[in-house]
């Protein structure tokens, strides 16, 4: 099993974010295999809270897609990804060249987790439809798959119409980055069979992370049945999982027993460089 790394949960959240860059270095250092970010754009003001997690609203969290690009600029052998993309909150031919292109130059080493979002007011404030939010997921990621071909490509879907179009480079990995869905109710197990290539599940409470390890393994045998239902092939589907940062070693091996392929670990708290580099380094002393 894979180790990786996840940004603190929030609140409290760093405002400003540390430099993805900083971070990264730091975790392909100490030995970590990877690294997953988030994604908020905005935080609306006066929507109130509505999330379990994020208990004082949307957090700042800093673009993702620079991010990647400056964790791929600045590292050589870390992987890195979301943690996960808010897909309806994005053109889906702009995203799936950029998606292509940090593929591409980092020599294949993105991993895409994708979501949704729980707020309304930031899905709508970017162009996303809030009621339809997981068929535009459905339809971006097809889009994406036949973007990532080089071939030539025409869309008349529901959300989306693109005209006849080449879309280059194409991803290293083929047919293009692993794309794993975002969450852990049985829903999202239903969409991994139907047009994803695996789960990213995330644990972020004690009481969470302690039931993980069956939650995976029940989770991976209903993806294999559903797959086959839906015609597809997906005999050990690839688990990416997030967990909180209290995670010792006995239990990160109930996750590697469960068939975690990457267990990826929540950082704590930090607001400058130097934390940054405690934080890794406590993470890794911990777990690694």
């Amino acid at each position: 099993m894979h180790i990786g790394l996840s940004r603190p949960k929030a609140p409290p959240y760093p405002t400003p974010d540390v430099d993805a860059a900083i971070v990264a270095r730091h975790a392909e250092q100490a030995g970590f295999e990877s690294i997953l970010f988030g994604e908020h754009s905005i935080t609306p003001t006066d929507e109130g809270v509505s999330h379990s997690i994020h208990t004082e609203g949307v957090p700042y969290f800093q673009e993702p897609v620079v991010a990647l690009s400056r964790v791929s600029a600045a590292t050589t052998r870390l992987k890195f990804g979301f943690g996960v993309c808010l897909v309806p909150q994005h053109n889906p031919v702009r995203l799936a060249k950029q998606l292509a292109c940090l593929d591409h130059y980092s020599g294949g080493r993105l991993i895409v987790g994708i979501g949704t979002g729980w707020s309304r007011a930031e899905t709508e404030a970017l162009g996303g439809r809030f009621e339809r939010r997981w068929g535009q997921v459905r339809e971006i990621v097809g889009l994406w798959r036949r973007l990532w071909t080089g071939e030539r490509v025409e869309h008349q879907g529901e959300f989306f119409q693109v005209p006849p179009v080449r879309c280059f480079p194409q991803p290293a990995q083929r047919p293009g980055p692993p794309i794993l869905i975002g969450a852990a109710q049985d829903s999202a197990l239903q969409r991994a069979a139907d047009y994803c290539d695996g789960w990213m599940p995330a644990f972020v409470t004690p009481e969470a992370v302690a039931a993980g390890p069956e939650r995976i393994r029940a989770g991976k045998a209903r993806i294999r049945e559903l797959a086959q239902q839906a015609g597809r092939s997906m005999d050990d589907a690839p688990v990416t999982a997030i967990v909180h940062g209290g995670t010792g070693r006995d239990q990160l091996k109930r996750f590697e027993d469960a068939g975690v392929e990457r267990l990826c670990v929540m950082l704590p708290f930090f607001d400058d460089a130097e934390g940054a580099r405690r934080a890794v380094t406590q993470m890794a002393e911990q777990v690694l």
